[in-house]
């Protein structure tokens, strides 16, 4: 039986094979789970994406699930709690970022009727999606905000050649 082909940083555990293989570049259109893509791209940066993946579910308990009206009203106390808590990245900038971005999601989502019709009205060409996406969210730089472009499908992820996932890229591309 022939083994499929992944991308290489995909390989070093199950964990980030079963991510490669099911969630990155497949689209996401819910609010929620937009907000912890978001959340957790910002936590990666510096991080290898093995690090997050593994604290995902800490994450998950920690932010409330991600609950965006929830995490919005976050105190100092909450913060406190957040930077004692091992199970995530301790980093206060990024756990205030989280907050904040929270607050701007629930605005956008006022204003546009989701978070997916927020980011699918930002410009076409993927640079000015990215910079609008660092404009609108606290501690969102361009890599960051190209990576969340591609982990929820926004933008074409880049397989690398020979992944199997590669050719059906290339094809989605074609569109």
């Amino acid at each position: 039986m022939e083994e499929t082909v992944r991308c290489k940083w995909s390989r070093d555990s199950e964990l980030l094979t079963a991510y490669h293989d099911e969630e990155w570049g497949k689209q996401v259109k819910e609010d929620t789970k937009l907000f912890e893509c978001l959340a957790l791209e910002m936590f990666q940066a510096g991080l290898s994406w093995r690090t997050i993946l593994h604290k995902r579910e800490n994450f998950r308990e920690a932010f409330c699930q991600f609950d965006i009206k929830k995490v919005m009203n976050f105190t100092e106390d909450d913060i406190e709690r957040l930077l004692s808590n091992e199970g995530i990245v301790r980093h206060r900038r990024k756990i205030e970022a989280t907050i904040e971005n929270a607050r701007r999601c629930d605005v956008l989502i006022k204003e546009h009727g989701g978070l997916i019709t927020f980011f699918e009205q930002l410009p076409a060409d993927h640079l000015e999606k990215q910079k609008a996406i660092k404009q609108t969210f606290r501690h969102i730089g361009l890599t960051t905000a190209e990576s969340f472009l591609m982990a929820t499908g926004m933008m074409q992820p880049q397989h690398e050649e020979g992944c199997h996932l590669h050719s059906q890229a290339i094809k989605e591309k074609a569109r």
